[in-house]
């Protein structure tokens, strides 16, 4: 059975509620009667809004303190440092010590997405042995392959960790928690706490390279350059590309990119109206947009540096996903 996972703190309440409303709109058949959220410091009356989101669709959410097992590691192991002052990202890490132990199959979302399709077909995909699910992350895949970036366990793909797939019996198996802790023994690049800690921890033997449909990220490029970028590396099939692009199921506006996030004003991601639909069913429906971020690049000038700089790379060792 899939259960999935939120993990916040009060920033990010918001976003997170209109992705769960989302998840719920476009997965009626969803089994289980909970969803979990990792509680990071959500003040009550967002739990309260949370928790009313759930019985409207006849489910409830089940708060989880995580803070006991984040902070015991961070006293632990201090260079893992918070991402933008809230460990709970950091919780991806230690999900076997966190969930309820009914728990075997765990989709863990973060707040800045938004569900538009059905997510069932990953409660029955086959692992095929793998601990984890995950997406590549071209940009950075495509440096490992530079020779920019490496691993210290020598992967040569690298996942975005805002959509993760977990098989938890096989995570407690493979003593993927050991490999957590060891690796933060060694001096890596935690810029990306949870995201580089689970890249340099999880062998590629023990990932799941799922279609980029379930962490669509291109949809803030400019639509006539999205393809021919997403494409670099041979990382996906056309048909993984368009599908994603015409179908995606679960959407994810990462900042970095100018007018990325529809909950600034000005937005320019081509999915912009699917988080403003569920917005207006959501309890924030009448709280303004943010005012827009000018960033130092426009999508132009970014998406001209990607393929300057990636010009060059021989991808003839790059494996489909």
């Amino acid at each position: 059975m899939l259960y999935i996972c939120f993990s916040i703190n009060d920033y990010f309440v918001r976003e997170a509620g209109i992705s769960l409303i989302g998840f719920f709109e476009n997965n009626p058949d969803y089994e289980p009667e909970e969803v979990f959220f990792l509680d990071y410091g959500i003040f009550p009356e967002n739990r309260q809004r949370i928790s009313d989101i759930a019985t409207r669709y006849g489910r409830r959410i089940t708060f989880i303190d995580a803070k006991a097992v984040t902070d015991e590691v961070k006293r632990s192991f201090p260079k893992l440092k918070g991402w933008r002052g809230s460990m709970a990202p950091n919780a991806k890490a230690f999900v076997d010590m966190i969930m309820p132990d009914y728990v075997e199959r765990l989709l863990f979302i973060d707040a800045d997405t938004m569900v538009t399709g059905s997510v069932a077909p990953l409660g029955s995909l086959d692992m095929r042995g793998a601990a984890l699910g995950a997406v590549v992350s071209l940009w950075i895949s495509m440096d490992i392959l530079k020779g920019k970036i490496s691993l210290i366990n020598g992967n040569r793909k690298y996942f975005n960790s805002g959509v993760l797939l977990y098989d938890l019996a096989t995570w407690r198996r493979e003593h993927c928690h050991e490999m957590i802790v060891t690796t933060l023994g060694k001096e890596i690049d935690l810029t990306f706490p949870d995201q580089n800690l689970l890249n340099n921890a999880i062998p590629e033997q023990l990932i799941r390279w799922l279609p980029p449909k379930y962490n669509y990220r291109s949809h803030c490029l400019p639509p006539e350059k999205e393809r021919e970028l997403v494409r670099l590396g041979g990382y996906f099939t056309d048909e993984e590309i368009e599908e994603s692009i015409q179908s995606p199921v679960i959407i994810h506006y990462m900042a970095g990119w100018p007018s990325g996030r529809p909950w600034h004003e000005q937005c320019t991601s081509s999915r912009n109206d699917d988080y403003l639909r569920y917005k207006a069913l959501s309890p924030w429906k009448h709280i303004p947009l943010l005012p827009y971020v000018k960033l130092k690049k426009t999508e132009a000038e970014a998406v001209s540096e990607i393929l300057k700089d990636y010009s060059n790379i021989n991808f003839d060792d790059s494996a489909t996903a």
